[in-house]
């Protein structure tokens, strides 16, 4: 093949690479081994799997903030719990009611009940709590909602209903209380707890 020869126009003859000396769009073409001008090696793409490590990365991410925030909710619930239980075992929570005496102060899971109160019959011979106060000492607002319990042995003989409004920390209410049962003539003793 000369410099003036064209490259080869057959489609079955490989294009091989050019020899130095000769311009590319020119020059001689010297044949290879095999026959096939050697191949750049495919790159191949791992798009597919960065993409898949990444929604794996996110979805362990997911999964570990679920297992914090659960294990996280979890503990505020143990410590509530144990805190109602706290509470309800005191001397005048709802499971342990404490005995008064009625017109003696006393108090209760921070409420202070004043002195002076009274137990007599109402209009129609019902039992009725007079003078009922309490002072809020508690670190927030909160209602008092007591049961006044009239026992003879393990017995309740009468009931009175106990609430107040919504009280500031300091301030003292006087409570209303309410029952449908009538004032026993005997009992043995009288007890305080909190509704709930």
């Amino acid at each position: 093949m000369s410099k003036n020869q064209s490259l080869p126009t057959d489609p079955q003859q490989p294009i091989l690479s050019p020899q130095p000396g000769y311009p590319p769009e020119q020059g001689y073409y010297a044949p290879q081994p095999g026959g096939y001008p050697p191949q750049q090696p495919v790159k191949k793409s791992h798009t597919l799997r960065n993409v898949l490590i990444g929604v794996f990365l996110v979805f362990i991410l997911f999964i570990g903030g679920c297992v914090a925030l659960i294990g996280g909710a979890a503990k505020e619930l143990d410590k509530a719990i144990d805190e109602v239980k706290s509470q309800d075992a005191q001397p005048g929570g709802p499971d342990n009611p404490m005995a008064i005496k009625a017109g003696e102060a006393f108090e209760v899971s921070g409420f202070s009940y004043q002195a002076g109160w009274s137990v007599r019959t109402d209009a129609i011979g019902d039992l009725d709590v007079k003078g009922l106060k309490v002072e809020n000492n508690r670190d927030s607002k909160d209602s008092a909602l007591v049961e006044i319990k009239f026992w003879k042995g393990t017995e309740v003989l009468a009931l009175s209903d106990c609430t107040s409004d919504t009280i500031d920390p300091g301030t003292t209410v006087s409570l209303t209380c309410f029952s449908g049962d009538k004032l026993p003539k005997k009992y043995d003793k009288i007890t305080i707890n909190d509704s709930f």
